[in-house]
Order: structure tokens, then C-alpha cells, then sequence
């Protein structure tokens, strides 16, 4: 029998670059409206970075939940599940996908403000921050991002624009009919396409372990190219924000706070 894959759990704000962000937010103590933030650069500038940050940290976050399915504290007996077997595997496939695809996203959007590009959220990709920020070098993490991410996105296309679905065993077609037919209380005996005896727990302990090996795979890759984008925004973030907490008029000068720097 195969070795089945141990859970892993990605952390979304371990890195630096992270902490340091949410450490400088404390300041959105000091002010009751947006409009107060923006009369002071520094204070703005950090502010508008750790939303962006905590969206993207939140959004790695999400994908632990997927874990969640997949590694359950407590098994989980098919007869309890809230729809058939084979859809329950389905529905963790879309959830991993959209979320996942999602962070190279969330990155751009971060590194859009951290670097201050003039572009607009919905139109902000990998060539316009290349474009507007002469290639800054988180825009090789970006792509790194992206090319981890090509099959996925392919899958996620094809899945979501054709309608045509990954297997998840070796007999998808039996174990599709197999759980409908339990989840309404009916049951189905007979013999498989390889005429080996129909065994719904065999076939979803299958495609659990075909989910399982997936996501560690890929959420291990992202983990190691995330600190590699974070390391590439890390001294820009403290050079621009540096700049603009000495800057006369800050937040920072003007209430004589000590440390953030």
C-alpha cells in the first residue's frame, strides 16, 4: 500500500516582512477615519501595505481549511457527509484551486502597493508591474508564482470553463455511481471496470490520498516562492516607508514616535 501524505500546514505570516507590517498597523489606533490617515504619508503608507499583506496572509490562511477536509481531526464517515462522496472530493478540488490561484493575485496587488505603482487593482498583473516598476525584482518571485501555478491554472480553466473533471482513482465513472447511489440510501454491489468487488471506501480513501499528495505538493512550493516575494519586498518596504516617516510633517515627527523605524 502506498505511503499516504502527512499533513501540512503553511503558515501565512512567519516571514519578516510580514510581522513588520502588522507590528507598524498598531498605529491605525491613533486615527477615527481614513481621511485623518491620509493627511500623514508614513501612517498611510503603512497602513495601506499591511491591508494588502493581511489579505494575502489571510488568503494563505484559507488554504489550511482545505487541510482541514483533508485531514479531519475526527474521520469523517462517508454516511455523514453532506453530499455524496465523489462530490465531496469534488468540492475540495474547486475550493484548493480557486484558492490557491488566487494568491499569485493577492501578490500582485501587494507589490502594486508597496512599490507604489500607479495601477489600478482589477488591471493589475505580472508585464504592468514589470512595466511600471523597470522590473523590480519581486516581479521574478511573481513569475515564479506563476509558473508553479501553470498546471493548476490549466486545470482550473478546463474545469470550470469545459465542465471536464480530473479523476480522482482509476475508476471514476464506478465510484461516481457508487456514492450517488449510497448517499440516497441505496446502495450498489457488482464488480468494478477491473471486476475487483465495488468498495466506496476504498475508492474515497483513494481519492483522498490522490487530494491529499496535490495539495502538499503544491502549498510546499508556494510556501518556499512566498518568502522568496516577501524577501524581494521586504527592504523596499523599509526604504520607502523609512523616507517617509523622517519626511518633516509625519506622523512619526510630529508625535515623536520612537522604534518604528
Amino acid at each position: 500500500m502506498a505511503r499516504r501524505s502527512r499533513r501540512y500546514i503553511v503558515s501565512s505570516d512567519n516571514h519578516r516582512f510580514v510581522g513588520r507590517v502588522f507590528d507598524l498597523s498598531v498605529v491605525g489606533m491613533h486615527f477615527e477615519d481614513y481621511g485623518e490617515v491620509k493627511k500623514y504619508p508614513d501612517a498611510k503608507y503603512a497602513l495601506d501595505v499591511n491591508e494588502r499583506t493581511t489579505l494575502l496572509a489571510r488568503r494563505v490562511e484559507s488554504l489550511n481549511h482545505v487541510g482541514d477536509l483533508l485531514w479531519p481531526k475526527v474521520p469523517i464517515r462517508i454516511e455523514a457527509l453532506p453530499m455524496s462522496a465523489y462530490e465531496f472530493c469534488n468540492f475540495i478540488q474547486d475550493v484548493f484551486l480557486m484558492r490557491t490561484i488566487s494568491i499569485l493575485d493577492c501578490c500582485c496587488l501587494l507589490a502594486v502597493e508597496v512599490l507604489e505603482l500607479n495601477i489600478r487593482p482589477r488591471q493589475a498583473n505580472i508585464d504592468r508591474i514589470r512595466r511600471a516598476s523597470d522590473d523590480h525584482p519581486c516581479c521574478r518571485t511573481l513569475q515564479a508564482i506563476s509558473d508553479l501555478q501553470l498546471d493548476l491554472r490549466t486545470e482550473r480553466n478546463v474545469r470550470f470553463h469545459r465542465g471536464e473533471e480530473e479523476p480522482f482513482t482509476d475508476d471514476d465513472m464506478t465510484f461516481k455511481m457508487v456514492a450517488l447511489f449510497t448517499f440516497r440510501g441505496e446502495g450498489m454491489t457488482g464488480t468494478d471496470r477491473f471486476d475487483r468487488k465495488i468498495d466506496l471506501k476504498r475508492s474515497y480513501s483513494e481519492a483522498i490520498d490522490h487530494l491529499r499528495s496535490k495539495f502538499r505538493r503544491n502549498v510546499q512550493s508556494l510556501r518556499i516562492v512566498l518568502d522568496s516575494f516577501y524577501d524581494a519586498l521586504s527592504d523596499e518596504f523599509e526604504e520607502r516607508f523609512r523616507k517617509k516617516f523622517r519626511a518633516e510633517g509625519s506622523f512619526g515627527s510630529k508625535h515623536g514616535v520612537r522604534g518604528a523605524e
